[in-house]
């Protein structure tokens, strides 16, 4: 057997040597090699920053896409917190209409809202006044007068103002604000006043509560006064078909800021299943009231706030 390390030593004998190049081309060559090698450098390193640029593109465009769809990929609607209940006089609004959150709502001198909101309380808006509904239980009251009855649902309201914020404890009341004056009406229930870290300022039912600057002042105020006016004609129509002569009474005591009694218990058991029927729309409330308790053999009568609701005697007229 051949030794292949033996034939192959015996080959390089016998080879001649290489000639050595001169050395003019051996610069040349290694010049070229070189260039060549740093071209192949420069072309991957700007492969590398245009993937790196694109990949950094990308992830802008996703982060853009997430902070500008929410999960689910369509737009979130706004919150609808109110629905128009009434509109006097003249307003862009309509009957019916939906209220979304953080809208700015405005009247002029010639037009008043009422809005209905989602627990039930009743928002009435003045002539020449804005408010933004900020969520279902707060508003922000830029000037004008709001006008709010809460109810028996509510869990309170929140009504801000540049001057502070009224909150109400299930109440009626009014807020006002003209410039740096603000003035808090209650007419039912409790409402706080309460400004930065100052102690919160309490104003109770029949209390007109007045800051001008950093001075607070308060009065009484009637719950049956002149005052409620523009808000008692804003109130929702109440439909008397079907309805109790308990529930219609006491629809308008609370409208007109009466306290209601009845002549005896047993009326005021009875009323509640006393049904009415027809319609009273268009009559103001003492008429309203007169012609639904008439169908019913029952008479009223107003005197000092008070509602009074007997039975028809003979010499009644």
């Amino acid at each position: 057997m051949i030794d292949e390390d033996d034939s192959t030593t015996r080959l390089l004998r016998l080879a001649d040597p290489r000639p050595v190049a001169p050395a003019d081309r051996a610069s040349r060559v290694r010049d070229a090699v070189h260039d060549e090698w740093r071209g192949t450098i420069r072309r991957r390193t700007v492969r590398r920053r245009i993937a790196f640029a694109v990949v950094l593109i990308a992830a802008a465009g996703t982060a853009a896409a997430v902070a500008l769809r929410p999960r689910g990929g369509a737009p979130a609607p706004a919150e609808v917190v109110a629905h128009v209940e009434r509109v006097d006089g003249r307003s862009p609004l309509a009957a019916g209409a939906p209220v979304p959150s953080n809208e700015w709502i405005q009247t002029d001198a010639a037009g008043r809202v009422a809005l209905r909101l989602r627990d039930g309380t009743s928002l009435r808006l003045d002539a020449q006044s804005r408010i933004r509904m900020v969520s279902p239980t707060t508003i922000e009251l830029a000037h004008g007068a709001v006008y709010v009855d809460s109810g028996h649902e509510s869990a309170g309201f929140e009504v801000r103002t540049a001057l502070g914020t009224a909150r109400d404890i299930g109440t009626q009341f009014e807020t006002s604000m003209t410039g740096d004056s603000l003035r808090i009406r209650v007419r039912t229930g409790v409402v706080e006043l309460r400004r930065g870290r100052d102690d919160p300022v309490t104003a109770r039912a029949g209390t007109e509560l007045t800051l001008e600057g950093k001075e607070i002042t308060k009065r009484p105020v009637h719950r049956d006064g002149p005052e409620w006016g523009w808000a008692a004609a804003l109130a929702p129509p109440f439909d008397i078909e079907g309805r109790s002569v308990a529930a219609f009474v006491e629809h308008l005591s609370r409208e007109r800021g009466w306290s209601l009694r009845y002549v005896d218990a047993a009326l005021a058991r009875d009323a509640s299943g006393i049904i009415l029927h027809g319609s009273v729309a268009g009559l103001e409330p003492e008429q309203a009231l007169a012609a639904a308790l008439a169908s019913s053999d029952l008479v009223h009568r107003v005197r000092d706030g008070e509602l009074l609701v007997s039975r028809r005697r003979p010499e009644d007229p």
